[in-house]
């Protein structure tokens, strides 16, 4: 009987899936799937058992079983079946058959955050509402001094309702270390900033604005595939001479080719560098690797440190799956020491240690043979340098790598190794080397982002033929990170950057008002007097007033104890699966994560605006069937792991050995204000045009069941609030109606806009925006339009709302990063399109 193996730990081996399913019956044989470039499991396998009910037995005994830390998922081996979705069935892939686990109610989720295309703003006529210019300038009646005639200046008046729990967390003014686990009270009401923020989000979606911040123009990083890094050549890093660095190679025994290390006769030669066993383990019995090993008493072992000049006796050893060779150290003393008596050739070299980096890890690195001849190292190369060391840095939050806990609860190092898996084993030194750190050896805190002399790192060098030419690029470790060929930045279109002058204002820019975003270098230059003016910030023609006096009997409280909440997942961009979208702004399907990147050469765009899906469903409103009232039950009690309605309590975090978890990941909260809340705002206007009128009325007067995100939390659920607009509380006209009204003393205010006023505002706007982007659709299936009403009502399918994870129910231990690991090496599932029902798998692989 064929047996599907899912879920295996990386580092298990077949001789452990043998032993366990020998328990139940004879084993005919185990395969574990492995990369083909480096050997490396897959997380899945197959076991064939001899007799059919043994292997049943297995089945129903390991289904779930906890191999460890990870459950394993066990069933019968029926060969693959069809995908669920076109994009799915190019992918060609093992799909074994489920058995039912005990909650399989949903074999899929919607991520919480989704994306609005954005699409490019060329070709809009020069004036246009929907298009570019300077308020001052092109139309000056745009302007701060005077009531313009035809324009709407006034008040709008707005009635904001909650529907479920919404948490603005009040900062007291105390200095906070993020170090240590936070607790924040809650406003008892809305601060005007955090809803002036939410309502220029939502008016720069459905005007599709200029981007009104956008920054990122750092080239973001991949792992490099593991076969690239034979190729690296070892290099350390010297002094030229006014203040310019260079690089000097160290070459070992084979000759630089540009197809890797060669050995001089056209051949494969061994690694540069040589292998320095310093993590003692099963591993390095592993029959895959024939070394010559020596029995060294580990309290007499000598361990030299980074930078340590060293000798060593080094003996020609290979690697077989996938076949490579190298040197191996066997053994190894200072430069200042006496030579012992050694039979095997002897080098001198320097000892380059990155930490236990890795599960199966366990040899560093000795780089020997220098070269006499150096390359410089360009500020180009520095830059690079620089914006790898970020990614990195980025991709990891500061507790994540300084305050990690073992299983006895003792805060470990960064440098020390508490598992195999991803975020468990030991940190690399230029991750934690951030300027304020020191390592296990003391010494002066530096930054590693910054290139120095004496720095030992990884050269990937340009090549005429088999001469090295040049250094292209440099790397901390040999199993690095790759920049892609462009920045987020260069994959948005110019038309939606950010205005760099006014002439640029787009329509939020010239409703909330603008702030030039200027390089470095575009300030240190000479601005003519024009210039200058065009660079002056212009202010806003709105201004949102909410109201301040404290309303505490809002706040639902947590009897004296505070909510831990889910840890916050961090943004990905580097996963360009969920970032990068297609020439139209929408889901790629590539398999490899170098073509599913960010290469504006190959056409590729941004996904576009980020929002946060409305969780339907868990409206206050919906108290017939008590759903919400049970979702949002205000106890801190952990209801994480019972499913009630057909939901996880998603927006706690789960206890762990029956403890509340409240670490630097997470934070914890006092209360929430309640849902069903009611609050007035108003929105004073001056000098609107009817189409800017028509976008603030069309965004308040949305159908019902849409709803706005505002506040903290809103991945968890929080902070859906209904807008509509109040009636009959001020007044509202153009600036012929308030000058009759200033010329008469007795006169009535303007009119509030009646019925046909707004009408013939909404279509004044609606109408300059299907004239600008497509003038044969409707307004409503104008593209960014549709994917915002769509996130304002929550997804199609009634699927969960949760960051990305291989378990159904929430888990204490948290580790989302292995459903992207298992992506990564699975389907390759890229984030859906709004529109899309389908969501994303559980188990990428499945």
């Amino acid at each position: 009987m064929n047996i599907y193996v899912g879920n295996i730990p990386y580092a298990a081996t077949e001789t452990d899936l043998e032993e366990l399913f020998g328990s139940y019956g004879s084993v005919a044989s185990v395969r574990i799937i492995r990369n083909q470039y480096d050997g490396r499991s897959k997380g899945f396998g197959f076991v064939e058992m001899e007799n059919r009910a043994d292997g049943e037995r297995a089945i129903a005994a390991l289904n779930g079983h906890r191999m460890t830390g990870r459950a394993l998922r066990v069933n019968e081996d029926r060969g693959p079946r069809k995908p669920q979705s076109q994009a799915r069935s190019e992918k060609q892939s093992y799909r074994p058959v489920e058995t039912p686990l005990t909650d399989k109610s949903h074999k899929s989720f919607h991520n919480p955050y989704t994306f609005v295309a954005s699409p490019r703003r060329t070709g809009i006529k020069q004036g246009d509402f929907a298009g570019d210019f300077n308020p001052l300038a092109c139309n000056s009646d745009l302007n701060h001094a005077a009531l313009s005639p035809n324009l709407w200046t006034g008040h709008i008046p707005i009635k904001l309702t909650t529907v479920t729990p919404l948490v603005l967390l009040k900062d007291d003014g105390r200095e906070r270390n993020p170090r240590e686990h936070q607790t924040y009270d809650v406003f008892d009401r809305i601060p005007e900033s955090s809803l002036r923020g939410m309502l220029r989000s939502a008016y720069e979606v459905v005007t599709n604005s200029r981007y009104g911040c956008f920054s990122n123009d750092d080239r973001l990083a991949y792992r490099m595939r593991p076969q690239e890094a034979l190729d690296l050549i070892p290099a350390v890093i010297e002094d030229g001479g006014n203040g310019k660095l260079v690089a000097r190679l160290y070459t070992g025994t084979s000759v630089p080719t540009n197809r890797g290390p060669g050995n001089g006769a056209g051949g494969r030669g061994p690694m540069y560098a040589a292998m320095l066993t310093r993590y003692h383990s099963d591993a390095n019995l592993n029959s895959e690797c024939t070394a010559y090993n020596t029995q060294v008493d580990r309290r007499e072992m000598y361990e030299p440190q980074t930078g340590h000049e060293v000798f060593a006796e080094i003996v020609s050893s290979r690697h077989d799956r996938p076949f490579y060779r190298f040197w191996k150290a066997i053994r190894v003393w200072p430069k200042e020491s006496p030579s012992p008596q050694t039979q095997g050739r002897v080098v001198k070299g320097r000892v380059l240690i990155t930490n236990q980096n890795m599960g199966n890890k366990h040899d560093e690195r000795i780089f020997f043979n220098p070269e006499q001849d150096t390359f410089p190292i360009s500020k180009t190369l520095e830059k690079a340098w620089q914006m790898r060391i970020k990614s990195y840095r980025d991709a990891h939050s500061e507790n994540e790598i300084f305050e990690r806990k073992n299983d006895q609860n003792r805060r470990v190092n960064p440098w020390e190794k508490i598992g195999d898996d991803p975020g468990k084993t030991a940190w690399s030194p230029h991750l934690y080397h951030d300027g304020r750190n020191k390592d296990r050896w003391g010494g002066t805190p530096y930054d590693a982002a910054n290139l120095r002399p004496d720095d030992m790192v990884y050269a990937r060098c340009e090549f005429s033929g088999n001469t090295i030419t040049g250094i292209a690029d440099l790397y901390p470790v040999m199993i690095s990170r790759e920049l892609y060929a462009d920045s987020p930045k260069d994959l948005l279109d110019s038309s939606l950057r950010p205005a760099k002058q006014r002439s640029e204002l787009s329509p939020a820019d010239r409703l909330f008002g603008w702030v030039p975003q200027l390089d470095p270098e575009e300030h240190q230059e000479r601005q003519t007097e024009e210039q200058n003016r065009e660079r002056q910030p212009y202010k806003g023609r709105i201004r949102v007033v909410c109201e301040d006096q404290p309303r505490p009997e809002i706040v639902q409280r947590f009897d004296d104890e505070t909510l831990p909440l889910t840890i916050l997942g961090q943004p990905k961009p580097a996963q360009g699966r969920f970032y990068v979208a297609d020439d139209q702004g929408r889901a790629q399907h590539e398999k490899n994560k170098v073509d599913a990147g960010y290469d504006a050469s190959q056409g590729k765009s941004l996904r576009g605006r980020k929002q946060y899906w409305h969780h339907k469903g868990l409206e206050a409103e919906l108290t017939k069937d008590k759903q919400a009232e049970c979702y949002w039950q205000p106890s801190t009690e952990d209801r994480t792991q019972v499913k009630r309605k057909g939901r996880y309590q998603e927006y706690r975090r789960p206890d762990k050995n029956g403890e509340p978890q409240t670490d630097p990941q997470n934070r914890s909260i006092e209360g929430w204000i309640r849902p069903s809340t009611e609050f007035r705002v108003s929105l004073y206007v001056q000098n609107l045009q009817p189409e800017e009128i028509g976008a603030l009325l069309w965004l308040l007067s949305l159908p019902e069941k849409h709803y706005f995100k505002l506040g903290y939390g809103k991945p968890l659920g929080f902070g859906s609030v209904r807008l509509e607009v109040d009636d009959g509380v001020l007044s509202l006209g153009t600036g012929k109606d308030w000058e009759e009204y200033y010329a008469a003393l007795d006169a009535d205010p303007p009119a509030t806009l009646d019925a046909d006023q707004r009408g013939q505002c909404i279509q004044a706007f609606e109408k300059s925006m299907i004239v600008a982007y497509d003038a044969d659709k409707n307004f409503d299936d104008l593209p960014f339009i549709t994917d915002f009403l769509q996130i304002l009502e929550g997804p199609v399918t009634d699927l969960p709302i949760h960051y990305p994870r291989e378990e159904r129910k929430p888990a204490p231990e948290g580790e989302n990063f292995r459903w992207f690991t298992a992506n990564e090496r699975g389907w390759e599932d890229a984030l859906p399109d709004v529109t899309d029902t389908e969501g994303l798998p559980y188990e990428p692989y499945d």
